[in-house]
């Protein structure tokens, strides 16, 4: 399976559980349940979103070169943000509202129906979570991976409808029955909560992108040990830069070589090849700029 028809999987599967959401919401006046289907309707309209930047990303045909010279890498992150603080957004606005809802005496839901379509809700998310999840070992998917992070999303919360609603059901007629009203926005704030803390990482991690932050030292050692293996054979001193920017890995080194010593240019060749052969094993997109100059100024 491509990265593309992963997507359209995901994206046919969360327009049925956007509808089944919504309407079971409806019928049993569930606000949980409604939550649930509009978080998916959300979802289903951030993974055409994804659809459509992966087309872009993918589309590199003379005239978009042209007109981005430095690639769509950076498309990536500024998606993986947006969808981040809509998810953020969307959570924030349905916990004040539940809460509201507590302080005015709870909602009466029938537990019943609400666990039926809890139940088929998780084992779904789960089954689509795990594929994506499969897949992307092999592709290394930042959009993917985002794709995963929401299905997580939506099976914990489809699994906490399902524990809330139980022990509902199961209190209904006892004792505690006056706890009941309020297991319905109760799982709405607590949900929302801990939904704001998925799309966060997301956030800050395509932040950081964007913002042309430090990658991760186990990512740099193996190319800049090449770089430095190189300089202490040409007797040089070398500069070494690396960010990530979505799927792609943007990498520049600078050699300052000595004024007595003249590289040809099959050996600045054979430089290129040997930090290229290294940044090939990550088997990420990778955008390679190799220079060097006898002036300090231009280290």
């Amino acid at each position: 399976m491509t990265e593309r028809v992963i997507l359209l999987v995901s994206i046919v599967v969360t327009t049925l559980f956007a509808c089944l959401g919504v309407i079971w919401g409806v019928l049993t006046d569930s606000s949980m349940i409604i939550f649930d289907g509009i978080y998916s309707f959300i979802s289903l309209g951030l993974s055409f979103l994804s659809l459509a930047v992966l087309k872009q990303i993918q589309d590199k045909d003379a005239a978009e070169d042209a007109r981005y010279p430095f690639g769509k890498a950076h498309f990536e992150p500024l998606l993986i943000v947006f969808k981040s603080l809509t998810l953020i957004g969307m959570c924030t606005f349905s916990a004040i509202n539940s809460f509201s809802e507590l302080l005015a005496g709870g909602r009466s839901v029938l537990p019943g129906p609400a666990v039926v379509y809890a139940l088929i809700s998780t084992l779904s998310c789960a089954a689509v979570m795990v594929l994506i999840q499969r897949k992307n070992k092999r592709m290394a998917s930042n959009l993917l991976a985002a794709e995963q992070q929401q299905w997580l999303g939506d099976l914990l919360l489809s699994f906490g409808v399902l524990v809330g609603f139980s022990a509902a059901y199961v209190l209904q007629d006892s004792h505690y029955s006056w706890v009941v009203p309020y297991a319905d926005p109760g799982m709405v704030v607590i949900a929302s909560a801990i939904f704001i803390l998925l799309p966060l990482k997301s956030f800050i991690g395509a932040a950081k992108e964007m913002f042309f932050y430090r990658v991760d030292q186990t990512v740099i050692e193996p190319i800049e040990k090449e770089a430095a293996c190189i300089a202490n054979q040409y007797d040089a001193k070398y500069k070494f830069r690396m960010v990530s920017i979505g799927r792609e890995l943007n990498i520049e080194v600078n050699f300052l070589i000595e004024e007595n010593r003249l590289l040809s240019i099959v050996e600045m060749d054979d430089i290129r090849r040997r930090i290229a052969s290294e940044v090939s094993k990550m088997k990420k997109q990778h955008w390679i700029n190799i220079n060097f100059t006898h002036e300090p100024l231009w280290l």
